[in-house]
């Protein structure tokens, strides 16, 4: 962990305890968007702790809770980084404002779409995201009402365009410098010039060690080309997306309530957001999706990793789950598989896997066993072990 960031983060606890916070929970919601295991690798380090007793004690508060929306009820995307609000969240932003004949456009938050679509009447709402499994099952439920769009495109492109103006725009890009900076500059392009809004959450100072350093950056060039911007701190909440809940439970961590937060951004008449776009991005096109068992697993292909086996294996020994989400995690850049729930591999060949799984959902979804499925693939022991630990076996 960097030092400078260690003691930041030491000091945002220390103040966390002295005011009263003992359970780990409690903790971490106030230490300003760092990662749980990070908080409770120094709460290790510390004697005489309260907290430390119970993080490993936590059941889910909510478990009997009835599941509404359709972004409920699919697993998140650790490709696309899919994080969504909560719907408590959704419900104050809704609250903002009178929303009656507005256009809206949502950029990557789906989440806040449907929410708007349930309970927002007479507006004019558009939804661009990338995540093309979301697309698709909240096209089936919410294009019956002319007034919705929605939309699948890649909003990094450097030639996306767009015709129509918007009076708000909401937008959650990737928490990354370049990915605010892009999101922004296309969305101003797409704005009513008359009075238009952009709205969208900021990462709070401890979410990674040079975060506090980019948010100065953001907020100075907000106000630079806003005409008026105001910032409401913690007011937005973020579910545990699959994948990461995954990662917290391999740690031992389960926590009762969400603890990740964030700071809302309310820039009125933005003009001219300037900046340099390149075409510099993660290529989203060489990952693929199969959905077995409502389980969402991503294939990354490329001319580097076509071998004759398959060969799938672990990134660490014997563990499956990464350690966190972050990009600046190395094992994120070595996987080349990843599901929905948490879980990284490296595969030799991964051409050939996908078109397995691909037998292998057509298969289970005729109703034949996931063992037989397995047992019948030309594939190694440990390959077809851990398919199986992925689709509902003993965990790793």
């Amino acid at each position: 962990m960097n030092e400078n960031y260690y003691h930041k983060l030491e000091n945002r606890i220390d103040w966390a305890l002295q005011h009263n916070k003992l359970t780990f929970q409690e903790i971490v919601r106030e230490c300003k968007g760092a990662y749980p295991i990070d908080v409770l690798q120094i709460l290790k380090s510390k004697k005489n702790l309260q907290a430390e007793k119970q993080v490993f004690i936590y059941e889910r508060s909510n478990a009997n809770y009835t599941k509404e929306f359709i972004t409920e009820k699919i697993d998140n995307n650790p490709v696309l980084c899919s994080w969504y609000f909560s719907i408590p969240t959704c419900k104050k932003i809704v609250a903002l404002y009178s929303w009656e004949n507005k256009r809206i456009l949502f950029l990557g938050m789906p989440r806040l779409f449907e929410y708007f679509a349930k309970n927002v009447k007479n507006a004019y709402l558009t939804l661009i995201d990338l995540d093309y499994y979301v697309v698709n099952k909240l096209k089936e439920n919410y294009t019956y009402d002319h007034s919705n769009k929605i939309i699948y495109a890649n909003i990094n492109k450097l030639n996306f365009g767009f015709e129509e103006s918007y009076d708000f725009i909401f937008l959650d890009p990737p928490w990354y410098i370049e990915y605010y900076d892009r999101w922004i500059s296309q969305s101003y392009k797409m704005l009513n010039q008359e009075g238009g809004i952009i709205i969208f959450p900021l990462f709070q100072e401890l979410t990674r060690p040079n975060a506090e350093g980019q948010r100065k950056y953001l907020l100075s060039k907000i106000r630079e080309c806003a005409k008026d911007y105001l910032v409401v701190s913690d007011f937005i909440e973020y579910e545990i997306p699959t994948f990461e809940n995954g990662e917290l439970q391999n740690h031992g961590v389960i926590l009762e309530e969400l603890w990740k937060k964030a700071d809302l951004i309310i820039a009125n008449g933005i003009k001219d957001y300037k900046y340099i776009m390149t075409d510099e991005e993660i290529d989203l096109n060489k990952w693929h999706e199969v959905d077995i068992f409502n389980i969402r697993i991503f294939i990354n292909i490329n001319e580097s990793n076509r071998y004759e086996n398959v060969a799938i294996r672990y990134l660490a020994k014997n563990v499956a789950y990464l350690k966190n989400p972050s990009r600046r995690n190395q094992e994120l850049k070595l996987a080349n598989m990843l599901t929905s729930r948490g879980q990284g591999y490296i595969v030799e060949s991964t051409e050939k896997l996908l078109f397995i799984l691909r037998g292998i959902k057509e298969k289970v979804e005729n109703g034949i066993d996931i063992k037989n499925v397995l047992e019948s693939i030309d594939m190694d022991n440990l390959s077809k072990k851990i398919l199986f630990e992925i689709f509902g076996g003993v965990r790793c």
